[in-house]
């Protein structure tokens, strides 16, 4: 049995390399784009939780002084921003300064920090109740006062693959009272 022989020639790897470096160059690029879109998402998301965390827990002490539990706003607001006048108003407030706060230091936000604050869907029920996402089928109930919020901020990615505006919920209910 005769064998051909292989027939090399210096640099012949050099091609296929070249042929695959474009694709592994792409793949490595989309890589980090999903990673770093996803890590972006997850602070937004963050903040906007904390900043319901936060202002659900600033309490109406006259409430708490009656032995009742209550968030500081006297009715319920469905679906508000912090420019809506209302009984909401003293809780929006400082749910916005939480949030603003908290998305200072995100990264990938294409917008001022007050205009992501100012598209924030707010739903307050003091006494409980179901809040509800429009567009999803996601609902948060819970029998004591409930602070529920939406928004869809304008991002960007570290590569530059075009803008994208995920849809953030973040709903937190007051501590129950343990005596």
């Amino acid at each position: 049995m005769s064998r051909l022989p292989l027939a090399r020639a210096p640099g012949q790897s050099a091609v296929i390399v070249a042929l695959a470096l474009p694709f592994l160059m792409a793949f490595t690029l989309l890589v980090v784009e999903v990673a770093e879109r996803w890590l972006e998402v997850a602070m937004v998301e963050d903040a906007l939780q904390q900043a319901t965390r936060s202002a659900v827990q600033t309490l109406d002490y006259e409430a708490l002084a009656r032995g009742e539990e209550g968030l500081r706003a006297a009715a319920e607001c469905r679906n508000v921003t912090t420019a809506a006048p209302g009984a909401c108003r003293e809780l929006l407030e400082i749910a916005d300064r939480y949030l603003q706060v908290n998305l200072a230091g995100v990264r990938g936000l294409d917008e001022p920090l007050p205009a992501v604050a100012a598209r924030v869907r707010w739903t307050v029920l003091p006494r409980g109740g179901t809040c509800t996402f429009p567009g999803t089928s996601r609902a948060v109930a819970a029998t004591t006062p409930l602070l529920c919020a939406e928004v869809r901020p304008q991002m960007r990615g570290v590569v530059g693959w075009g803008a994208y505006a995920p849809l953030i919920l973040a709903a937190d209910t007051i501590d129950p009272a343990r005596p």
